[in-house]
């Protein structure tokens, strides 16, 4: 069953949505205030934070936290309304053409970092103003504020929408989505344990106030209960008793080995019970192992909690609901290794190669009810929380594959956590780069090679080049204490000596906070005095550049000068030829294929 595609639809809409923004600038430029019917989906806001306290415009500045604070919530607003809508900055309520003096690339940033939303802004001049134009595309899924309200235009103003309507009037408009369908069920039909656990995972994510409702109330929220008393799909699937396992559990002690806990019968109880009672038995699987951190004990799990919670949960939100196979979860108490099989390929564009860089929901009303229910925070972030998460303990990112049937796999590897890489992930300032997941990414693999090549990176973070070399400078602006985390180094970019030194120093306890807890888990293997005979930091050097100078030897490994040029010389002539330079510039080539 094929969803609806929206993409001509969109076309369509922008190209009217832009008429009308022509119109009432035309309007503005002739000293006219548009009538509220010519700005249904239009909108004019002053920057906020430009007036003094008498009234007096301010000089504008490039950049301004309180206008992104305004634009935040009115963004969503648009995006929640049918056909989207724009918004027009620099222009108060009696039409008084204002300007803006706001940097575009900074302000669509910022947006996107607060409401997971990156408008296309446009520059427009008006009465010798500079004014900025904010177009918003219709969205796929409900959008919430910062304030976690649902709103969409109606009129020249922005009001709260419930999201059961918000729904319907998107089924009416849309298509089909088959979660969003309306079914014969009705509240009547709801398992009560569903309901209470409903109102535990939102007490959980600090939602309270929906949490504190009638159940009728609380359905509504969710947007599973239509005004009319009628269940939606997702609302029987996630609340009414299924006559069969959605989520089946096995523990075995080693892959093919015995299985300890057979897969227990699940039938009868609703999705979001099955849910529950599958996290309750892993979080019993997943022991905790006691980290020494100064005089502290601080217990770690084996693999952290929210990578298993996000695992659970992409199988459930993107699998085909089609078909009746369960999803299939298998933990193997030795390796301490959890493994998601959920029916159904990849969809939408992604990949195994774009799992981080790539967003779709296959039904968005339930990827929808699970982040109504604080499961889950915003479209596609799940992958992102897995592999930060895992890196930050220093294990090894998750491994999403499609395998046959089609099904997608999801694996995560866990054990005891290398105590120097957590220290140092929790030493990263600022404090919001912890939960980039690209600083994440980085540093996990110059923990593994000794420097990154734009194309490397841009391979790692599943992007172009050019958003890779965002990321890269992000990450040298990155701190770790008073030192950067990465540093380039001539055309690549590498660890800094900082960083080094704090991963050999760091003194933890259980004999994992020392270097030896990096050898063992086979981290920083190019910085190994016993191992500078390897010819992989050569070959790696070589095969993105035509010479290798000592200088660049001893840089990369951390070894002395004379150790550097000692190393190399070691390779000639099986793989490399001496230049004629001597000293630090004393250089390399690789010895000729036919050669070699």
């Amino acid at each position: 069953m094929s969803l609806f595609d929206t993409h001509g639809d969109l076309v369509e809409a922008r190209a009217r949505l832009r008429s009308q923004v022509d119109e009432i600038l035309a309007a503005l430029e002739s000293g006219r205030l548009p009538r509220p019917h010519e700005r249904e989906q239009v909108d004019l806001k002053e920057e906020a934070g430009r007036r003094d306290r008498r009234g007096g415009v301010l000089p504008g500045e490039r950049q301004n936290p309180q206008a992104v604070e305004q634009l935040a919530r009115e963004v969503p607003c648009m995006a929640n309304t049918p056909g989207g809508g724009a918004l027009i900055v620099g222009v108060d309520d009696s039409g008084r053409v204002l300007g803006t003096e706001l940097d575009v690339e900074w302000l669509r940033h910022r947006i996107f970092e607060r409401v997971d939303i990156a408008p296309a802004v446009e520059q427009r001049l008006v009465r010798g103003e500079r004014l900025l134009v904010l177009y918003v595309a219709e969205t796929r899924e409900p959008v919430e504020d910062p304030e976690n309200k649902i709103r969409w235009r109606v009129g020249d103003h922005c009001v709260p929408v419930d999201r059961s309507e918000w729904w319907l009037r998107r089924q009416e408009r849309a298509g089909l989505d088959v979660m969003a369908a309306v079914t014969g069920r009705t509240i009547a039909d709801v398992a009560p344990g569903a309901l209470v656990t409903a109102r535990r995972y939102l007490i959980s994510g600090n939602d309270d106030e929906t949490a504190d409702t009638t159940d009728t109330e609380l359905l509504g929220r969710l947007g599973v209960l239509r005004p009319d008393g009628a269940l939606t799909q997702a609302g029987v699937l996630a609340f009414c008793p299924a006559p069969r396992t959605l989520i089946e559990l096995t523990r075995f002690d080693v892959p093919g080995g015995d299985v300890l806990n057979p897969p227990t019968d699940l039938s009868g109880l609703a999705l979001v019970e099955q849910l529950a009672a599958v996290e309750s038995d892993l979080l019993a699987f997943n022991v905790a192992t006691t980290v020494h951190r100064g005089f502290a004990e601080i217990p770690v799990r084996q693999i952290p909690p929210r990578s298993v919670r996000e695992a659970l949960l992409n199988g459930l939100v993107h699998r085909d609901w089609m078909r009746p196979d369960p999803i299939t979860v298998i933990w193997f108490d030795h390796d301490h290794v959890l493994e998601v099989e959920s029916p159904g390929g990849f969809a939408g564009g992604v990949s195994q190669d774009t799992v981080l860089s790539r967003r779709y929901a296959r039904y968005p009303a339930l990827s929808d009810l699970f982040r109504a229910l604080r499961l889950v925070e915003k479209q596609g972030v799940g992958v992102d929380r897995m592999y930060r998460e895992m890196i930050s303990f220093g294990h090894r990112p998750p491994r999403i594959v499609e395998v046959a049937g089609p099904a997608v796999r999801t694996r995560l590897a866990g054990g005891a956590p290398v105590v120097p890489v957590m220290s140092l992930m929790e030493s990263v300032q600022p404090a919001a780069r912890r939960r980039d997941v690209r600083i994440a990414v980085i540093f996990y693999e110059l923990l593994h090679r000794p420097f990154l090549t734009l194309d490397s990176a841009a391979r790692a973070l599943q992007t172009d080049a050019d958003d890779a070399r965002s990321a890269l400078e992000t990450a040298c602006a990155t701190r770790i204490d008073d030192d950067v985390l990465v540093e380039p180094y001539k055309d690549v970019w590498m660890l800094s000596a900082a960083v080094f030194r704090r991963l050999d120093n760091d003194q933890g306890t259980n004999d994992q906070g020392t270097a030896g807890a990096l050898i063992g888990r086979g981290l920083l293997p190019y910085r190994r005095p016993n191992q500078t005979n390897s010819p992989d930091v050569v070959q790696a050097w070589l095969a993105a550049h035509d010479r290798i100078t000592s200088g660049d030897y001893a840089t990369l490994t951390g070894l002395t000068q004379t150790g550097a040029n000692r190393a190399l010389d070691r390779f000639v002539p099986d793989l490399l030829v001496r230049g004629s330079t001597t000293g630090r510039n004393a250089h390399y080539i690789a010895v000729p294929t036919r050669s070699r």
